[in-house]
């Protein structure tokens, strides 16, 4: 009795260590099949993060410039800004410091601008009525005259020297009528950045394709 009851307790013990591997096993595979499942999703979650990410980076916000490789840029100093032309002109009629001033239109609205100059450190503000800095852009990619599409680069020469409208020269580069409009601009101011503003302002007023971008 003593032999078979020590042989029942070693297969008993053999049947329990069997049972133990395969319950350690069941659950390592039950573990591994449940981490399969979760890193599927994980995956394709990502993946639709990324692609959102993608989209995002690439759609161009309001207003945007796309290209803005030929554009010259300009600061003005600004003393108002109106919805149409007669109450702008009423504005720059109320101050005598207004007396060589230029109302500029883009899109539906109308600026009242006392000066352009092309360094940020040029601008000259005044007091009554006050005046504040103004930042944009002009460009000429639109036009498909030459000479206009040159404009913005003349206007932004640093030395000035096309803006010199004493000399009788002409430049085939620009506009046929480029001297007479300088020099009927001179007779308003000597300043060669009011000089500046009101040649741009006269040319802008008559060419939609130079293109103002704040």
């Amino acid at each position: 009795m003593k032999i078979v009851s020590h042989v029942m307790k070693k297969q008993i013990f053999r049947a329990m260590i069997i049972g133990g591997f395969v319950g350690l096993l069941g659950v390592a595979i039950f573990l591994g099949v449940l981490q399969a499942s979760t890193q599927l999703p994980l995956k394709k979650n990502g993946s639709e993060v990324a692609n959102n990410q993608s989209q995002t980076e690439t759609i161009p916000t309001a207003g945007e410039t796309t290209n803005t490789s030929n554009a010259s840029m300009f600061y003005a100093s600004q003393a108002g800004v109106y919805s149409n032309f007669e109450s702008a002109s009423s504005f720059v009629a109320e101050y005598p410091a207004l007396k060589e001033s230029a109302i500029v239109q883009v899109d539906d609205k109308f600026y009242v601008w006392t000066s352009m100059v092309t360094e940020e450190s040029q601008l000259k503000f005044l007091q009554d009525p006050a005046t504040f800095k103004k930042a944009f852009s002009v460009s000429g990619e639109s036009c498909k005259e030459p000479t206009l599409a040159e404009l913005p680069t003349a206007l932004a020469d640093k030395n000035a020297a096309k803006l010199n409208f004493k000399e009788n020269g002409k430049d085939s580069t620009l506009p046929e009528d480029w001297q007479s409009i300088g020099a009927a601009a001179s007779t308003i101011s000597n300043d060669i950045n009011i000089i500046r503003l009101h040649v741009f302002a006269h040319y802008q007023s008559k060419n939609t394709c130079l293109q103002v971008k704040f």
